[in-house]
């Protein structure tokens, strides 16, 4: 009996041990973007196109969704910060997404804004989109800019070195 039992602690301990081991390997480092961010010029411009479309049966699930993209773009900034970039972001909204930034925008929607602006990340809104939409530039939410047309502003900030990256 005494020589099974040993076993069976002996297959134990080697089981605990290796068990360790692996978990060991595979507790490596988060992940990171040291490959992306090889040979990065600094700042890091990045020029964000939010084009969700909204109606009135979709506006809910489509302040959800801009939530959802505004609190990527924050971790986006985050991420960057921390790898040693220096992030320089522009988010513009365009087509029915400028209703979406109004002062009937989601609470949540409002509180993202306001903090990614703390960060210094800038906001501009597309006149044209708005006269569209017959949504009033009053009605934009003071940290959105809105300007003449964000196709001129996705023109200017791309041939200023701004990487276009367009969410719909």
């Amino acid at each position: 009996m005494g020589k099974i039992r040993r076993s069976v602690i002996f297959f134990m301990t080697l089981s605990l041990v290796s068990c360790l081991m692996f978990a060991n390997a595979f507790a490596s480092e988060a992940p990171d973007d040291d490959s992306a961010l090889a040979g990065l010029n600094m700042p890091a411009k990045a020029f964000f196109d939010i084009n969700i479309g909204a109606s009135p049966e979709t506006y809910a699930a489509s302040m959800e969704k801009l939530a959802l993209y505004l609190d990527v773009i924050g971790q986006t900034y985050d991420s960057l910060m921390s790898q040693g970039a220096d992030p320089d972001i522009i988010v513009v909204f365009r087509g029915a997404a400028v209703t979406l930034v109004t002062e009937n925008a989601s609470e949540q929607v409002k509180v993202l804004i306001a903090a990614l602006a703390k960060k210094q990340i800038k906001f501009e809104a597309c006149n044209v989109a708005t006269t569209l939409t017959g949504t009033p530039n009053t009605a934009i939410l003071p940290q959105v800019k809105v300007v003449g047309n964000t196709f001129v502003s996705a023109i200017g900030y791309q041939s200023a070195g701004y990487r276009y990256i367009i969410i719909q």
